[in-house]
């Protein structure tokens, strides 16, 4: 499984700039995450993971949010060691890089 752990990234978009967290467990064989925003735990939408694949060192998730229960929100993040990057196409928002990934735990 690819990426196990705690992933902390650099975001910058319009309507935040700061860090997001990641954690990425392994559920009995299956992928789980958890998505941390340090400060702002409360704005965060319960998300359900609709599939999950690797490509390389790459895992490409696609997700949904009850706000917007028919739009599909890919993911995309390349790991290399200790450092990662990503890239998320949300809806209304646009492409929201994840820059400066480094695993905390």
């Amino acid at each position: 499984m690819l990426g196990l752990g705690t992933w902390e990234f650099s975001v910058n978009i319009m309507v935040y700039n700061g860090t997001v967290q990641m954690d990425i467990t392994d559920n009995g064989g299956e992928y789980g995450f958890a998505l941390r925003v340090p400060g702002a735990q409360e704005h965060i939408p319960p998300i359900e993971i609709k599939s999950v694949a690797e490509n390389g060192k790459t895992l490409n998730i696609v997700a949904r949010v009850p706000q917007f229960p028919k739009k599909d929100i890919p993911v995309s993040v390349t790991f290399d060691g200790d450092s990662a990057s990503g890239v998320v196409k949300a809806p209304f928002v646009g492409k929201i890089t994840l820059k400066n990934g480094r695993k905390i735990a």
